[in-house]
């Protein structure tokens, strides 16, 4: 039996709670279909942070190798 693919996630977390998706780092679909979610988010003004390794950072580009995203609306402070 094969060795069953690590997946990836890219989590959104808004007003609408804890989104995730799942893909294969290894399926051009899945990767494609992620990243279009995930640019469609950039252009709504969310900001994205590669939590795959820690510390964490901000990503302006998806990137299908970082095993973990969480993208959030913009924070607004004062």
């Amino acid at each position: 039996m094969g060795k069953s693919p690590k997946l990836h996630v890219l989590r959104i977390l808004d007003a609408r709670g804890d989104t995730q998706f799942t893909f294969d780092p290894q399926d051009p679909d899945q990767i494609k279909d992620v990243e279009t979610r995930f640019r469609e988010l950039m252009e709504r003004g969310f900001t994205a942070f590669d939590v795959s390794t820690m510390p964490g950072k901000v990503i302006k580009t998806f990137d299908p190798h970082a095993s973990e995203v969480i993208v959030t609306p913009r924070f607004a402070g004062g």
